[in-house]
């Protein structure tokens, strides 16, 4: 199927988003020289920092007015929740499969070629079943968040923050647990954490943010050589598409990277947390289209938590307003 020319970039404009929040290092091999500019780095940034305060700002006052919290999209069957929850579990687990047995560890540059142990990729899977299969899903939860903690000295602190998300879904499932769909559950262990229902949503929400926050920051903004490296071999520069020739890789670069840190600053701030899951889910959505399954499998868990987020909001807790 082809794509008519005048249509190209309006996809463009759907689909680069998309692949510059989904993709870990922009499909970058190996180690790329630091770039050097003489565009006006701290102009460009200023002008973002101003668009964000703005937008912050609006949604701070439509998040106490009560608009567009898109009420609409919860769930209104008994049960939907604890059913969604233990859906998560499930999805996270076949992710930590998946990704344990691709030689992974949490994202695709954690790598046993890379350095990381065996032995804690082989944790990850076998946590992945206990998620997958709802055996003693808190407890290994419980593994989930000391496997995170346990790899930040053969990953890297930066590299543990852009995968904070593991903690956030650790937290949920131990809060949450996987009941409705466990075959060994410990009932124990539920009921001593029902009190703190409240806080799961909101946990997956910050941790969902932060990981966005980091990455944008990361993988763009403090490393733009990355995105210019995956633009001069993919001319998916949308803005020059457009007829803005003047919006060079790099500016695009760090324009990727202000969009993903907003939409995490707007989910750690809790304020219209629908609204941004809905967005965040349209630019998960569209590679899927150009990329294929592979591309769904890879952010199994991402996409689940944004569909959390979106169809129960972020929860009363742990918020800004």
């Amino acid at each position: 199927m082809h794509i008519g020319v005048g249509l190209r970039p309006a996809v463009l404009a759907l689909l680069a988003p998309s692949l510059a929040l989904a993709h870990t290092r922009w499909f970058a091999e190996g180690e790329l020289p630091l770039h050097e500019t003489s565009e006006p780095t701290t102009f460009y940034l200023t002008v973002w920092a101003v668009v964000a305060a703005i937008i912050v700002a609006i949604g701070i006052y439509l998040e106490r007015r009560g608009m567009f919290q898109l009420s609409f999209l919860h769930p209104r069957r008994d049960h939907a929740y604890t059913r969604a929850a233990s859906t998560f579990s499930m999805i996270a687990g076949a992710f930590f499969v998946i990704a344990g047995t691709h030689s992974y560890l949490f994202s695709p540059n954690l790598t046993i070629e890379s350095g990381i142990p065996y032995t804690l990729v082989v944790l990850q899977i076998l946590i992945g079943i206990a998620f997958l299969a709802g055996i003693y899903a808190r407890v290994a939860a419980v593994g989930l968040a000391l496997l995170w903690i346990a790899s930040f000295p053969v990953a890297g602190v930066v590299a543990m923050l852009e995968d904070v998300w593991v903690l956030s879904t650790a937290l949920f499932i131990l809060i949450m647990g996987s009941d409705y769909f466990s075959l060994v559950p410990w009932r124990a262990l539920a009921h001593l954490t029902r009190r703190y229902h409240e806080y799961a949503l909101p946990l997956l929400r910050i941790g969902t943010g932060a990981t966005l926050l980091v990455l944008g920051f990361s993988e763009k903004i403090l490393r733009p050589e990355l995105g210019i490296n995956f633009l001069a071999q993919h001319h998916w520069n949308f803005m020059q598409l457009l007829g803005f020739e003047w919006y060079s890789d790099y500016l695009f670069t760090l324009s990727a990277g202000a969009v993903e840190s907003l939409l995490g600053l707007v989910f750690i701030l809790g304020i219209v947390t629908r609204l941004n899951a809905l967005v965040l889910a349209i630019f998960f959505t569209v590679p899927l289209f150009v990329l294929g399954p592979i591309e769904l499998a890879g952010h199994l868990p991402h996409f689940a938590a944004v569909v959390l987020l979106l169809l129960f909001g972020g929860g009363n807790r742990l918020k800004i307003s």
